[in-house]
């Protein structure tokens, strides 16, 4: 209660032209090949002021000083593809604390991929655990270790070709706990917002985020381009205020 109480004060007292942070983890798990590059760019793209965060930029000897400092003016953590159960298990517990404090105070967590295994209760179907900020559980789509692929997914009603590499897909989720924003091809549920204290969630399995660099790396046609802006569209409903 205390974490909660000190960074909600913090939050508050941002002054209201003060440039929005977006937090990027870089750490173990973040794949090196540009998933946190990625997400870097399309929070800069969502005209926020995006911060690389190691995995123990918090540790045992940091002070209250050291937390309020590194989430000054921020409004959105942002958890990028890669090995989910690798990252939740590099960061300290002291930054998984905060990162719990800052949203229930009413910052926003934004999942691709990975970032999506990683914001349910327990780490898609392992036993290790996650943040708990999304209800129900996250499952592998299609249940298998496919290669990477461009998808056709129905996205608030409309379809669009997007990024797909070893993403979940969301199960069981309360009824009016979550709001289903786009279903892959078989009807399962390709992203997802909710909140979660005073902060909001918003995840997908997919990689909205991903750069032309990636589709030409394995030779892929998407038919209709890059998909940025559901990117954008996440980080800025996140940060919105409610």
């Amino acid at each position: 209660m205390r974490w909660i109480l000190v960074v909600a004060f913090f939050l508050g007292s941002i002054p209201a032209d003060a440039a929005k942070r977006a937090l990027v983890y870089q750490g173990p798990g973040a794949c090196e090949d540009g998933c946190y590059d990625a997400a870097f760019q399309v929070a800069a793209q969502a005209g926020f002021d995006p911060v690389f965060v190691r995995e123990n930029q918090l540790d045992a000897s940091s002070s209250d000083a050291d937390r309020d400092a590194l989430f000054r003016n921020a409004a959105v953590w942002i958890q990028p593809g890669g090995k989910s159960r690798t990252a939740m298990g590099a960061l300290t517990s002291k930054l998984k604390g905060a990162i719990d404090a800052f949203v229930r105070a009413g910052g926003g967590y934004v999942g691709f991929c990975a970032g999506a295994f990683s914001a349910t209760r327990r780490v898609g179907t392992s036993r290790d655990f996650g943040f708990g900020f999304m209800p129900g559980k996250t499952i592998l789509y299609r249940n298998v270790n496919r290669g990477a692929e461009i998808i056709p997914v129905n996205w608030n009603g409309v379809t669009r070709h997007i990024y797909w590499e070893g993403g979940p897909h969301l199960s069981r989720l309360p009824e009016g706990a979550a709001e289903v924003v786009a279903r892959y091809p078989n009807g399962q549920i390709a992203a997802a917002k909710s909140v979660f204290g005073k902060g909001r969630i918003y995840v997908t399995g997919l990689h909205p985020e991903a750069p032309q660099d990636w589709r030409d790396y394995y030779g892929m046609k998407d038919p209709d381009g890059l998909d940025q802006d559901l990117a954008v569209e996440m980080l800025n409903w996140v940060s919105a205020s409610p």
